[in-house]
């Protein structure tokens, strides 16, 4: 089988006035500049706080006109309390934004509700928030203009917060085209108020995002056993699904698989690999090869990939990459690969070094 070859790092974002958190992800124009969507929020981090849920959130949008040697200034096209960009263009130049977020709830609604809902409780700031649902933004002019936000509910087995809000949930997975047309997403609903109880539901959409149903289940586990959540789903060439996902209660953080044959309806009971690290996210390759990325935030700290056989059956048998080694502290990783028009690949990702400013690089590497 051929090899994964690592051709150079670069800095996407860093301002040190910013902290830049978890989950970018990138696409392609048809003229060839690049855009990676993140997140980025005022940064705390001399006072030890690092912004994973912060209500001035900005979403940015920063392109590339020569194959990331230099970036546009960034420009923000959404706020609030929004986590990891997700970011798809569809088969139409339609672009995709999904991402989870949270809103502030007040203390009296807390003290009536506590006992039946799941809040979040912030105790740098000491403020409480509660799962909005996830959001779809939605730009049909390459990202000068977005409109939403819609959203990805209802998800079964979830209750909303309060009336009339959408479903409690999150995800970490650009949304994928499907071959009968619709576009999918894996997400994670999140039940009742244990913090670890989720379940996992393929959710798709066959209006470019505005509105989505549960297509089928890929994790239950509803006693919190488990928590299943950041899921990302691959479809093979003949319509197979992968859906590869994070498990927070393995301890020793391994690669869990579920597999579907019938668009998504059905899936096998989750697999246990070999692999290690979270999340992962995978993307063909010209040769029609399987590249899979994922975070490593165990010593050395940084990002990993390996090559799979274009059904994926050889997870356990691949041979691991190790793209970047060089992290700081574990607060580093959430992985998105992007196959380039000239056949080489875009990792982007958050990082940092010796625990310095969190900031968005890449990585661009090759198969040979």
């Amino acid at each position: 089988m051929s090899k994964l070859t690592k051709i150079r790092d670069m800095v996407i974002y860093l301002d040190d006035r910013y902290y830049c958190g978890p989950g970018p992800s990138a696409v392609q124009f048809p003229d060839g500049r690049i855009a990676v969507a993140f997140r980025r929020a005022y940064n705390w981090a001399t006072e030890g706080i690092h912004a994973h849920g912060f209500p001035s959130t900005e979403a940015c949008l920063i392109t590339t006109e020569d194959n990331g040697r230099t970036w546009w200034p960034p420009r923000v096209f959404y706020s609030g309390n929004i986590t990891n960009q997700n970011l798809t263009m569809l088969p139409d130049g339609t672009l995709i934004c999904l991402s989870h977020r949270g809103e502030l709830i007040p203390h009296k609604v807390y003290e009536r509700l506590k006992d039946t809902r799941r809040f979040y409780h912030d105790p740098h700031f000491g403020w409480i928030y509660a799962s909005h649902g996830i959001q779809v933004m939605r730009s049909l002019d390459t990202g000068q203009t977005w409109e939403g936000p819609y959203y990805v509910s209802p998800v079964p087995g979830t209750e909303p917060i309060l009336p009339g809000w959408p479903s409690p949930a999150g995800l970490r997975a650009s949304a994928i085209a499907l071959n009968d047309g619709s576009v999918g997403v894996a997400v994670y609903g999140l039940i009742g108020t244990n913090p670890n109880a989720s379940n996992v539901w393929f959710m798709t959409s066959a209006d470019r995002g505005a509105t989505w149903e549960p297509r089928g289940r890929i994790a239950n586990d509803p006693e919190g056993i488990n928590y299943y959540n950041e899921t990302a789903v691959y479809q093979g060439e003949d319509g197979k699904l992968i859906a590869f996902m994070r498990v927070e209660q393995d301890r020793d953080d391994r690669l869990h698989t579920s597999v579907s044959y019938n668009a998504g309806k059905t899936w096998s009971s989750p697999k246990r690999e070999r692999l290690k690290g979270h999340p992962y996210q995978a993307v063909r390759l010209p040769s029609g090869n399987v590249l899979l990325v994922y975070g490593y935030r165990h010593e050395p700290r940084g990002i990993r990939a390996c090559l799979l056989e274009p059904e994926c059956d050889n997870i356990d048998d691949a041979d691991e990459v190790i793209l970047r080694d060089d992290g700081g502290s574990f607060d580093l990783g959430y992985p998105h690969a992007l196959t380039l028009r000239d056949g080489t690949v875009l990792v982007t990702y958050y990082y940092n070094i010796g625990d310095g400013v969190r900031h968005i690089a890449g990585t661009i590497i090759e198969e040979k």
